[in-house]
């Protein structure tokens, strides 16, 4: 297999996953056995197959959450899924909302974020329980005379991030910061630009949007401090889905931020 058949086996997905897609049906689709179709894919992305057709799935719905007014049992068997009470789960689960609460929360989300972008503050998500040493300087490099608006970064346990980041900074402009407080572990990078065009729907469906990621993991222990550079780009097609909801997590950490 080359690393093209990756791109083939993620549009194929993509492209039919309103049906209950198995891996012999991957498999038969490129012409390779089961066995080395979901070996490959592994090893070439760091998650299998199956958590990646569930953070494609939890895309989809998404999409349709903010952009349609079906109700939640439509979008759950659109997206593929076997019954609401399966994608309530495995949505709160990626989203850490259930489906009414995210599109409740994100309208919200948005008009505090609009208002908050004037500001330019920098905000960080940590866990204020836990001191350590280590480090990581980033810098970011946009396309030239490209203006971003809200740069998100984040430090999260797996390539696809889901869930909350261990590490998180949301900056206006600034593309040069410090992540401190990292706690000792092993961390994917990844950062994603929102509210590009102030649009409702492009802040949470984040398949246009710039981002940039380490296709390494970084280790942090003890005194850890590290530097890392990084291109903002266009999603390729062997991105991974980006399912986290930014927009509330930025509105919620400063919430909280001002009440200390």
């Amino acid at each position: 297999m080359q690393s093209n058949d990756i791109e083939k086996i993620m549009k194929f997905i993509k492209d039919n996953i309103g049906e209950n897609l198995t891996l012999k049906d991957i498999a038969r689709h490129i012409n390779y056995s089961k066995f080395h179709v979901s070996h490959y894919f592994k090893k070439h992305t760091g998650y299998s197959i199956k958590q990646y057709i569930e953070a494609v799935k939890i895309e989809k719905s998404i999409a349709d959450l903010m952009e349609e007014n079906n109700s939640v049992t439509e979008i759950a068997y659109d997206s593929g899924h076997k019954s609401p009470g399966t994608f309530s789960n495995v949505f709160k689960k990626h989203t850490g909302l259930s489906p009414k609460k995210y599109k409740s929360q994100s309208q919200i989300a948005y008009r505090f974020l609009k208002n908050w972008i004037k500001k330019k503050n920098l905000l960080t998500y940590y866990d204020k329980s836990e001191t350590t040493d280590n480090k990581l300087a980033v810098s970011i490099e946009y396309p030239e005379d490209y203006r971003p608006k809200i740069t998100c970064t984040g430090l999260f346990k797996t390539p696809i991030p889901k869930e909350l980041p261990v590490v998180g900074i949301a900056t206006v402009n600034d593309r040069n910061f410090v992540i401190e407080n990292i706690p000792n572990g092993e961390y994917f990078l990844l950062i994603c630009e929102i509210m590009e065009d102030l649009s409702l729907t492009r802040s949470y469906v984040l398949d246009y949007n710039f981002r940039g990621k380490l296709d390494d993991s970084l280790v942090f222990y003890g005194h850890t401090h590290l530097n890392q550079s990084i291109v903002m780009r266009r999603p390729v097609e062997d991105d991974p889905p980006i399912t986290i909801n930014l927009p509330v997590l930025i509105m919620k950490t400063f919430l909280q931020n001002s009440n200390l």
